[in-house]
């Protein structure tokens, strides 16, 4: 054990009321991530505490407290003078685990080394006694922080079949920076464990794959990933290009490597559905990308034009940063081009035309406005009178209006 006072000195005014009023009532620790990011770089971050307090005690001294974890030791504490929650935990000891996510029984426990036997990998395992600041690390967790390696704690198939959440997690360690490496027998127990995926929610799955795709060492993550075939579990067909680095962008990564893997858009939106309960945004955008035809997109200034104004702000940059990550960078010619003045908005509205083709409400007359929108845009017209002058130039009247191009991208 040794100490670490620099580590005390990051905690707010909040922070130490709230362990303040727990170590007056039983002994106390920080652990886990606050202490290994602190630890890298210090700054501001999660707190977690574990107490020897039990949660009924822990809502004594905090009566705001959530409680809906409390069957598992944990309490969500908060205190009126702040909007912060802090989430503590009452060592534990536990049993055995039948469903690959929580465990069958609860033991509440006395001993920090044998709470910390339980964590998943070893730079987490690590602890912080408050308030005289006694550094815990009975499994070389600064070590292997120090040497950037990802080891489990005990036996790794263990830790695995605890919890299946634990594999994605060991990969999202790997996106951290690119000199973070997995040890051998937690490597091997890894990608041995791939079936305890199927003991985790989609939703779990969904949020740990997000986070990985930000983090600056994502690329080197899916690669192995790919390797070790979690990406085929999680997601069949997902295939990334070599040496692929993800935007971040959940819709876009999912449609380079989907695309890569040859997967058809109609699969790829129900994979991401069911494999990681892609929101409807996401789906849509996905589906907006996989229907491009890259070598054709964005190639003319009427198509910009219309790009421009068909589609919402976020989605034109998920185009934009999907064309690039495929080799079609399109922003230089993109932002040569004007935008469409008042915003590309139809200058001729539904009561214009009928006045002008006393055509009735309907398809007919709906899909003549919207083909207008369309030329206006692609064409830079400016004015009302401008847009009414094509009218000459549509057999409007005998036309299938189902042939009229709509005003949309792509």
């Amino acid at each position: 054990m040794r100490s670490r006072p620099t580590l005390l000195s990051d905690l707010s005014e909040n922070d130490s009321e709230v362990l303040e009023k727990l170590a007056s009532n039983g002994r106390t620790w920080i652990v886990g991530g606050w202490i290994r990011d602190g630890l890298i770089k210090g700054g501001k971050r999660d707190l977690d505490i574990t107490t020897e307090l039990i949660p009924e005690d822990i809502v004594k001294i905090f009566p705001n407290s959530l409680t809906h974890g409390a069957k598992y030791g944990t309490v969500v504490v908060r205190i009126p003078e702040s909007d912060s929650e802090w989430e503590v935990t009452t060592l534990r000891t536990e049993a055995e685990y039948s469903d690959g996510r929580r465990p069958n029984i609860v033991n509440f426990g006395t001993d920090i080394i044998e709470d910390l036997s339980r964590r998943d990998f070893t730079v987490n395992a690590m602890a912080v006694s408050y308030p005289d600041g006694i550094f815990i690390d009975p499994f070389g967790g600064l070590s292997d922080l120090n040497s950037k390696v990802i080891r489990s704690v005990g036996s790794a198939s263990d830790r695995f079949s605890e919890d299946g959440l634990r594999i994605l997690r060991a990969y999202r360690f790997v996106a951290v920076s690119d000199d973070w490496e997995i040890e051998d027998v937690t490597k091997v127990s890894l990608s041995n464990s791939l079936n305890m995926l199927d003991s985790v929610s989609a939703e779990r799955i969904g949020m740990e794959f997000r986070k990985m795709l930000e983090m600056p060492g994502s690329s080197r993550s899916i690669s192995i990933m790919a390797e070790h075939g979690a990406l085929q579990k999680i997601l069949p067909g997902l295939c990334p290009p070599d040496n692929y680095s993800p935007t971040g962008k959940l819709a876009v990564d999912l449609a380079v490597m989907f695309t890569n893997g040859g997967v058809t858009m109609e699969e790829a939106t129900s994979r991401a559905r069911v494999g990681i309960k892609a929101t409807n945004d996401e789906i849509q955008s996905l589906e907006l990308l996989m229907a491009i035809v890259p070598e054709k997109s964005l190639t003319s200034v009427e198509e910009v034009r219309r790009f421009q104004v068909a589609i919402n702000p976020s989605q034109r940059e998920e185009v934009l940063d999907y064309l690039k990550a495929i080799g079609q960078d399109r922003q230089d010619f993109v932002n040569s081009v004007d935008r469409p003045l008042n915003g590309g908005r139809a200058l001729v509205d539904g009561h214009t035309l009928v006045k002008e083709t006393l055509l009735e409400p309907g398809v007919r007359l709906g899909r003549l406005k919207d083909f207008l929108h369309r030329i206006q845009v692609e064409r830079g017209l400016s004015s009302k009178s401008e847009v009414l002058s094509l009218i000459s130039e549509i057999d409007w009247e005998n036309d299938d209006p189902s042939s009229w191009p709509k005003m949309t991208w792509p």
